[in-house]
């Protein structure tokens, strides 16, 4: 997956745990698409230390998502799903059945 799209995902399901300021450089970074520097400038900060902190920010990020795996499990649901939805519409029954099994062993 790509790195931006990864934050992303990090962000959605984690972002809130992050402290407001980190928060919301992340924020004005990945959703906003602002530079290092117009971030520091909006923050008070120099460049440098605006990009310190969104590495923190990003480790921070990466570390609720070993320990928590949402991210993981959201994607491969939403794959699995994808999976069963497509064996449906080719008329399917036992593919079907197969993917929302894997949904159930996911989900436990």
């Amino acid at each position: 997956m790509e790195p931006r799209v990864e934050t992303a995902y990090l962000l959605d399901f984690y972002g809130a745990l992050l402290t407001p300021r980190r928060r919301e450089m992340m924020r004005m970074r990945y959703e906003e698409d602002m530079s290092l520097s117009e971030i520091g400038a909006q923050a008070g900060v120099s460049r440098q230390a605006a990009s310190e902190a969104m590495r923190a920010a990003r480790e921070k990020l990466e570390q609720y998502e070993e320990k928590l795996g949402l991210v993981k499990r959201y994607l491969a649901i939403t794959a699995e799903a994808e999976s069963c939805l497509k064996a449906l519409d080719a008329g399917d029954e036992a593919e079907a059945r197969r993917r929302l099994n894997n949904i159930l062993q996911i989900e436990r």
